[in-house]
């Protein structure tokens, strides 16, 4: 018989609208391949109506992998009603109440509890307070950081995407016992030649605020010093719009909201930008960049959980000045934007591949299983 996993998020994922609906459903995929059967839980929290609007859409993507959808519902609810022994709970949300695992492990006793972070969110929210010297979101930072860090000391394992925030648990949260799972990024063969492309592209869901500040920024700070090298190029923001973002059109500014397919934009773009002044784990835009073979122009926050080194794997510029000249530089050279473009894919075959993410995740699971062992040996 096998063993049974419950997901507990959001919402049911739409992998083409956010970066944590690919990370999820990839991970179920997983998960089933190990040989689990798995249930999707969403608690009901869009982000966006579209993800209302394509309930239907999300349920029937998770049949098609094998996965069973439910909610939208209290995971406490769900528990109760249930008569199946479950094995594995999966966190990707902060419940709001402080006492959520102690009444979860009543409910599932046998259940091992393992809390997917998918981000430090307390990480990007304090960046942000910062650099906008706003007290008030340093506070409601402080409380984000309180809940996460709570969640971790709770769990049995908690799941980070990058060293750097692996390290910084173990600081905060001695007690915590922290898994690197990054996310999952594809190779894409053969991209389009450099001759064939032209313009800039920025990839993001604009609802996160680190995506709507940085569209902002690079328009009002980057883009008037690339403009007057790169007469007749474009800039393109492709994701879930927002009005903040939706106001920043011009002329050589677009603002194509959602696109359900990118590939298109990735073939036709020359140069790929994130220009993020905060935020925090690893930028799926950035890896899904790469693995299409479009070479990135990034801040260092944007580069962090990469691997990426400047002027190896991407170009890293940490001021509006050096990030204009970048992408200028790298707009017109035609070796560099080929070497690039190379590096950039090895990077992401080596590090965030479906088989090597789904290697740690098995090795995890292998975890969870001897300590289940020790467990019932020391009963």
């Amino acid at each position: 018989m096998s063993k049974q996993a419950l997901i507990i998020a959001h919402t049911h994922p739409l992998p083409d609208l956010d970066g944590a609906s690919l990370r999820s459903l990839r991970l179920m995929q997983m998960l089933r391949e190990l040989g689990w059967t798995v249930t999707c839980l969403s608690v009901g929290r869009a982000f966006h109506p579209a993800y209302d609007a394509r309930s239907d859409e999300a349920r029937a993507l998770l049949a098609d992998h094998g996965i069973e959808a439910v909610g939208p519902m209290s995971p406490l609810d769900y528990l109760a009603a249930q008569d199946a022994d479950i094995d594995l709970i999966l966190l990707a949300v902060v419940p709001g109440q402080a006492d959520f695992v102690v009444q979860m492990r009543r409910a599932a006793p046998n259940a091992a509890v393992i809390f997917d972070t998918i981000e430090l969110t307390f990480v990007s929210m304090m960046r942000a307070a910062r650099l906008r010297r706003s007290e008030q979101l340093a506070q409601q930072a402080r409380s984000v950081q309180a809940s996460q860090l709570a969640l971790a000391a709770s769990a049995d394992f908690t799941l980070v995407v990058t060293e750097e925030e692996a390290a910084l648990l173990a600081q905060l949260c001695p007690a915590a016992r922290v898994h690197v799972i990054s996310n999952i990024h594809a190779i894409h063969p053969d991209p389009a030649p450099f001759a064939s492309r032209r313009d800039l592209l920025f990839v993001g869901n604009y609802v996160h605020m680190p995506n709507r500040d940085a569209a902002q920024h690079f328009v009002a700070d980057i883009w008037p010093q690339v403009r007057a090298q790169l007469p007749g190029a474009l800039v393109r923001f492709v994701g879930l719009p927002v009005p903040a973002v939706a106001a920043l059109a011009a002329p050589d500014v677009i603002v194509a909201g959602h696109a359900p397919d990118l590939t298109p934009f990735y073939a036709a773009s020359r140069v790929a930008i994130a220009p993020l002044r905060f935020g925090a784990g690893v930028k799926g835009k950035v890896l899904e960049a790469m693995g299409y073979g479009l070479p990135v122009v990034m801040t260092p926050i944007a580069a962090e959980g990469t691997h990426a080194v400047h002027d190896e794997h991407a170009l890293i510029a940490g001021t509006p000045a050096a990030f204009a000249d970048a992408v200028v530089a790298l707009y017109q050279d035609e070796a560099r934007w080929q070497r690039l473009s190379q590096a950039g894919q090895w990077l992401v075959e080596a590090h965030f591949s479906y088989t090597a993410v789904k290697a740690r995740l098995a090795a995890l699971l292998a975890d969870l299983a001897e300590g289940t062992k020790q467990h019932e040996a020391d009963r």
